[in-house]
């Protein structure tokens, strides 16, 4: 038995993630100092949970089935005059199949539903469809590169993200980076045995439903645009559990509120065509961000 589980996470590991490891489960939390509103003397701090899970099952050399949970809460007050905070969640599955076309080539296709809302009731605003498919060529054994699109249908519209990456482990496996961009991009370097030092950026674009009313407007959704960049370090506190903590900024992050009618023609990255809708409360500033996760990890 010991021989088959290691014989299926070595095929896991080799054809999902092209790494000599694979994440089980992630959880983090984030927090930041007090963000100032625009024309206003106070402001606001920002509050995140985040759950991610992952469930390869092998099906053969060739076909592996991927299953997974993410769900996530994050908390802020939208406006100066609204000194409540407003909190959204948001509970997405992952469900698809990665294949391996030889000895160069593989792809994975990956189907994301979510309810994503303040989770105050559930309907048809509350639920969004998303997906993505990711193709790999891999140069050497330590070497890969990534090309793919993402889709999901957000509440202000049709969005796609071209994703263009590459994976790459220097032969003493202490240098390790993986870009996915424009959605995140990761470069650490092993220190010590237990601790490696490194740099990421992340991007998101997410909408949310509100089912209560905003400033006499029945029905609105929040979208969160936010691009992130790190320094952290990354402590291996045993084989398969790892602590990072991570000090960062965010550029151009906001949380805005609109009509749930009003919505864009479509979207593409950073790009957004047909947008002449109203926003409906007001901007704070950047500022830092303050985050730790924990990984459970796998290493064959």
């Amino acid at each position: 038995m010991k021989k088959f589980i290691i014989l299926l996470l070595s095929i896991i590991s080799t054809s999902v993630f092209a790494q000599n490891y694979i994440d089980l489960g992630k959880f983090h939390y984030a927090n930041t100092p007090v963000n100032q509103f625009d024309s206003a003397t106070h402001g606001t701090r920002i509050q995140e949970y985040g759950l991610d899970l992952t469930l390869p099952i092998v099906m053969d050399s060739s076909k592996t089935i991927i299953t997974g949970l993410y769900a996530e809460s994050v908390s802020t007050q939208t406006a100066p005059a609204n000194s409540n905070l407003t909190s959204v969640y948001s509970t997405m599955l992952k469900i698809g199949m990665n294949f391996k076309y030889g000895d160069k080539w593989e792809g994975t296709y990956i189907f994301l539903p979510k309810i994503s809302s303040d989770f105050k009731q559930i309907g048809s605003s509350d639920i969004q469809y998303g997906a993505y498919a990711l193709f790999k060529y891999k140069k050497r054994p330590n070497l890969n590169y990534k090309f793919g699109l993402y889709y999901n249908s957000e509440l202000f519209g049709p969005f796609l993200v071209p994703i263009l990456g590459f994976y790459y482990l220097n032969k003493s496996e202490k240098l390790e980076m993986n870009f996915n961009l424009p959605i995140a991009a990761d470069i650490n370097y092993k220190m010590k045995d237990w601790i490696r030092v490194g740099l990421n950026f992340s991007a998101f674009v997410r909408t949310y439903h509100l089912n209560e009313p905003y400033n006499n407007n029945p029905d609105n959704y929040l979208t969160k645009t936010t691009n992130e960049i790190f320094g952290y370090l990354q402590f291996h506190l045993t084989k398969s559990l790892i602590l990072q903590t991570k000090v960062g900024y965010s550029i151009g992050r906001n949380y805005r509120v609109y009509d749930i009618k009003d919505r864009i023609t479509w979207g593409m990255s950073a790009f957004k065509f047909g947008d002449d809708r109203d926003q409906l409360n007001t901007d704070f500033s950047d500022g830092m961000i303050l985050r730790a996760r924990l990984i459970y990890r796998y290493h064959l």
